[in-house]
């Protein structure tokens, strides 16, 4: 990856094994989509954070939610692995402008402001979707913080932090290569999954775990 088009150059400094993992849920849905990832990251603290936790959700802004990821990030060990879905990838990347954390790692993350102009129906939130996943529960989110992120929220280049773009088929080039080639960000791609799968499929947080430095089902650990 290191040939990779306008990468950013901190990407090739080395990754100290991360001792928190906090976790960021997609829009209107909630932490238990990452219920299989604990167990991935051996002897790290695994928290996935309730976004909506503590707030009055028809008053939930995204600086709001950001809010809530810094002080969660308070809570827990360093160094730090923040990872977001969707919505929450783009949380996580206005949190880690106060964070600096050690890695972070954007999954289909919603569009920034840098993008949504030229992009305007990647924007798209999980409950509006025709056919919601099956296996995913969804519930009602905050309509103020998706017409902010509907207007776009600027996150400038560059990240303060070395990081990960991973996309699957549902948005596979504008969250995925265009995101990382926005940020100079490695990226990780999975044929087959579709966005919500990208947290319910074993391989992601299985690969994540690697890139990160945590050894594997007895493998050596890689980037």
């Amino acid at each position: 990856m290191s040939d990779q088009p306008g990468r950013d150059q901190r990407q090739d400094r080395p990754l100290k094994r991360p001792q928190a993992v906090l976790l960021v849920h997609e829009a209107a849905t909630g932490p238990g989509i990452f219920d299989g990832w604990p167990r991935w990251f051996p002897h790290a603290s695994v928290v996935a954070l309730d976004l909506q936790a503590g707030l009055l959700v028809e008053h939930a802004t995204m600086d709001l939610y950001a809010g809530a990821v810094i002080a969660e990030a308070g809570r827990l060990p360093w160094p730090l692995l923040l990872c977001g879905l969707g919505a929450g990838g783009l949380v996580a990347m206005m949190s880690a402008r106060t964070l600096r954390p050690e890695l972070l790692v954007l999954l289909e993350p919603s569009p920034p402001a840098e993008m949504v102009a030229s992009h305007p129906d990647q924007v798209l939130d999980p409950a509006e979707a025709d056919r919601p996943h099956p296996r995913v529960q969804l519930r009602p989110d905050s309509a103020l913080a998706a017409r902010e992120r509907a207007e776009g929220v600027s996150v400038p280049a560059p990240l303060p932090c070395r990081s990960l773009v991973v996309s699957g088929d549902g948005w596979p080039e504008t969250r995925g290569p265009a995101i990382a080639a926005l940020y100079g960000s490695d990226r990780k791609s999975f044929a087959g999954l579709d966005h919500f799968e990208l947290v319910l499929d074993e391989r992601v947080p299985r690969a994540i775990a690697r890139y990160a430095g945590f050894g594997v089902a007895g493998e050596a650990a890689s980037s």
